[in-house]
């Protein structure tokens, strides 16, 4: 009976320790490990273990903006089940990270920002891992083709934030509850633009990009870019002087 009042509070403890096996990856990709429980000095229930996909979103508030955790997707990975004293289970998982999850391997003069995986107990009588297994989500090849075409034209990634809320571009909307903008500016003093916001949302096996276009004098703009299966073969720099010519 101390054993296991012991065990609820926390002392001598059945606990868990997720292993990731590929924390680097991109949009869409599978993510996959194991969730490794050690059992305690006694037997335990656990009802349920889910691993839920986390980032930092940034919050409008009034006139003030704060950034909290949200959850962006969730995977169960086991039910209940027991696990007895000093045993060990090992449960294996995949996860495919949504194709809108933030991508934070970048080189920008902003804030990092953090994608992780947050491992959530359901347990009788055991001590909740509240560590964060930290993810390094690379972009995709259609934002590496576009990044790469706005260099060429002397605009480089300055900062990426997410945001709480939803983006649209034609009929195409983001559906995590959040989006990510990627702002760029130009290495050189440009007298007409700014700068320029990139917002990619998925349509099926294409990508809608919203080009918001924000102009030193006058008003601003925005433009839709479609980014479909033959995005490889299409020369984005001249696409993007056609779209938005004030770039040169």
């Amino acid at each position: 009976m101390f054993k296991k009042l012991l065990a609820a509070a926390g002392v001598g403890g059945a606990t868990v320790d997720t292993r990731l096996a590929n924390p680097r990856l991109a949009p869409g990709e599978v993510l996959r490990g194991e969730v490794v429980v050690q059992g305690g000095s006694v037997a335990q229930r656990i009802e349920a273990i889910d691993l839920l996909l986390m980032a930092e979103v940034e919050v409008e508030s009034g006139d003030h903006e704060h950034r909290e955790a949200r959850a962006l997707g969730r995977l169960r990975v086991s039910g209940a089940l027991e696990i007895g004293a000093g045993e060990t289970s090992s449960l294996p998982f995949a996860l495919t990270l949504p194709r809108e999850t933030p991508v934070n391997l970048l080189n920008h003069h902003g804030r990092p920002l953090a994608v992780w995986i947050h491992t959530d107990l359901a347990i009788a009588q055991a001590r909740d891992n509240d560590d964060r297994d930290w993810l390094e989500v690379m972009p995709t090849p259609q934002m590496q083709a576009l990044f790469a075409a706005f260099e060429s034209l002397g605009w480089g990634l300055y900062s990426t934030d997410v945001e709480a809320g939803t983006a649209r571009a034609g009929q195409v909307t983001t559906t995590l509850g959040c989006y990510q903008e990627f702002e760029l500016r130009p290495y050189r003093s440009q007298w007409q633009l700014q700068e320029i916001e990139l917002t990619f949302i998925p349509d099926g096996d294409a990508y809608q990009v919203l080009v918001e276009i924000d102009a030193r004098f006058g008003r601003d703009g925005y433009t839709v870019l479609t980014m479909g299966r033959d995005y490889a073969t299409v020369d984005w720099a001249r696409r993007l002087r056609e779209r938005i010519p004030a770039l040169g």
